[in-house]
């Protein structure tokens, strides 16, 4: 397990080289010219068998933490617990000598990661079969690409199962099939016990594996909790301090005609989605769209004016209304949907109104035949 309390980490800056030669023979008493507070009261336990994200913006203190936990950085106070052995993956790749073979690499970069030579011999082959390189363990390393390098580095760090799993974006290595492995590799570690702690920008793969994921802004814990409150509270993070505009008024419904608004559909209905807004001063090239996540929070579908090639203006104070129609071909369930106002393709720049769940809606089977996932495609089967 991991157990952190009370967390705090400091950076100083120098202005000279004088300065910083001060500071190192006073024992860091006479500081430098300015500190930046990276890490501030962190506070969270990742238990055994448990898998927890952490998110935020770049610069909120995401890699500063994991540096800490894996032992490359210092912390000023607080208190770090981990039981059993830890093991780390910063960067794939990482301490790869080129020109030395692929085998050659296993083995040396084995004995820098902690493995003994006898753990080597024995790990080599489940190596580079995982990897997908067991014809390539002879050959150059410089010959590899990026993502045979990052295959290997992931097979080597992950070989032998530790009590606890520092990821630091590395779980979108190679293609959509390694990547499957690289998940199943780290649910066979959670079922054993071992407890993880992924650094990750990919929200929809956080949402899906995640027990639960840690919201750093600013070296502060905003937010921890189950996945979907978390990422809806980060997408508020990503459109705050950049309002120009306000939204004063805004009402949204779903309905099938207009004698028919409600919130239970049946897959492959083609429903309607209202959007009356009002902005104060008014807005030339406005773009309004939507999202629609599942109950586990995973993206399921979204787009918006822009994308669909429609401009929006607006005057002050006037009620403009934006309809988008499309089919429910989705498995049953229950659905969110988040609605934003903003400028450009997406809300990070320039956001007047975002909300992640707006509307609730259930989908239910209907007429059609069971099946698996989670789109609805109408297939047809023949028998020749």
């Amino acid at each position: 397990m991991i157990k952190v309390q009370n967390l705090n980490k400091t950076y100083v800056s120098f202005r000279s080289g004088k300065e910083r030669l001060i500071s190192a023979l006073s024992f860091g008493y006479y500081g430098g010219s300015s500190s930046t507070n990276a890490l501030k009261n962190i506070n969270f336990e990742v238990n055994s068998g448990e898998l927890v994200g952490v998110i935020g913006r770049n610069g909120a203190g995401k890699s500063t933490l994991l540096k800490i936990l894996s032992k490359v950085s210092k912390y000023d106070s607080g208190s770090i617990y981990t039981k059993g052995s830890t093991r780390t993956i910063l960067e794939l790749g990482v301490g790869f000598n080129p020109e030395l073979t692929a085998k050659e690499n296993v083995r040396y970069n084995g004995l820098i990661i902690g493995y003994t030579k006898k753990e080597i011999n024995e790990l080599e082959e489940n190596i580079f079969e995982f990897a997908g390189l067991t014809k390539f363990k002879d050959s150059i390393l410089k010959n590899f690409s990026t993502g045979m390098v990052m295959r290997l580095g992931f097979a080597l760090a992950t070989a032998k199962r530790p009590d606890t799993l520092l990821v630091d974006e590395a779980l979108s290595v190679g293609d959509a099939f390694f990547q499957q492995k690289c998940i199943n590799r780290l649910k066979e570690f959670l079922s054993s016990g071992t407890s993880i702690l992924v650094v990750s920008h990919d929200l929809s793969l956080l949402s899906v594996v995640a027990d639960k994921i840690i919201l750093l802004e600013n070296g502060m814990l905003r937010s921890i909790g189950k996945p979907k409150q978390v990422i809806e509270e980060y997408m508020k993070v990503l459109g705050e301090g950049s309002e120009q505009n306000s939204i004063p008024k805004y009402n949204v419904r779903l309905f099938v005609n207009e004698l028919d608004e409600r919130k239970m559909f049946f897959i492959g209905e083609v429903i309607n989605l209202e959007i009356n807004f009002e902005t104060d001063n008014g807005e030339n090239d406005l773009t309004v769209g939507f999202q629609i996540n599942d109950i586990r929070g995973v993206k399921v579908f979204g787009t918006n004016s822009n994308l669909l090639n429609q401009k929006i203006n607006t005057k002050p104070n006037q009620m403009k209304k934006i309809v988008f129609s499309f089919p429910i071909n989705f498995r049953s369930g229950n659905y969110s949907l988040g609605i934003s106002i903003h400028k450009g393709e997406n809300h990070i720049g320039t956001s007047f109104l975002w909300n992640e769940s707006e509307v609730e809606f259930q989908v239910e089977l209907g007429d059609k035949q069971k099946f698996e996932g989670l789109v609805y495609l109408p297939v047809e089967c023949k028998v020749l």
